[in-house]
């Protein structure tokens, strides 16, 4: 799938990050086995910041879910599309759900306060230059931190950023 030769270098090593991620998925996602072909460490903080972002103290966990879901829809993503469409699945929402925070990140199955971050989010990412001060006060108004804001931005850019790399290392022959 990915262009990239086995890191035989490293094999012990991920062979033991690769236990833990079947434990934790069932399977290794093509895209962490890629990152850890490159590199183990790469991998690690891959791993890292996904345990972060799991453990984050003010935003619901599976929003980052749709928030990866939805860009990988916009972004055609195949290897996200398919990963962020079972995870949610198996965390017990359903198809209906998925497709219409697919189709309008603002629906997503949470509160009000999700929904505002998500769509600022997405907005965010899509359409850097509109965003404004008072974009961001009405979110604080609705108490989310800087912190908070910038977690969500930071986590979906990073899955715009990840994506394009893992497509420009795409088979395409």
């Amino acid at each position: 799938m990915f262009m990239v030769t086995p890191n035989t270098a490293q094999a012990d090593r991920l062979k033991k990050i690769f236990r833990r991620i079947k434990a934790l998925y069932g399977t290794i996602p093509a895209q962490m086995e890629f990152l850890g072909n490159i590199d183990a460490e790469y991998l690690e903080a891959f791993i890292a910041n996904v345990v972060r972002i799991t453990r984050h103290p003010n935003i619901e966990p599976d929003l980052f879910g749709f928030l990866r879901l939805h860009t990988a829809w916009r972004e055609d993503y195949t290897f996200c599309k398919q990963f962020n469409t079972d995870l949610l699945l198996t965390r017990g929402y359903t198809q209906e759900q998925l497709d219409a925070a697919i189709a309008d990140i603002a629906t997503v199955p949470f509160d009000s306060r999700h929904q505002a971050l998500a769509a600022h989010t997405i907005h965010s990412i899509f359409e850097p230059k509109t965003i404004t001060q008072k974009s961001l006060d009405t979110l604080m108004e609705m108490d989310w931190t800087q912190k908070d804001i910038f977690d969500a931005v930071s986590h979906t850019g990073d899955l715009l950023k990840n994506g394009r790399i893992l497509t420009a290392y795409t088979n395409k022959a």
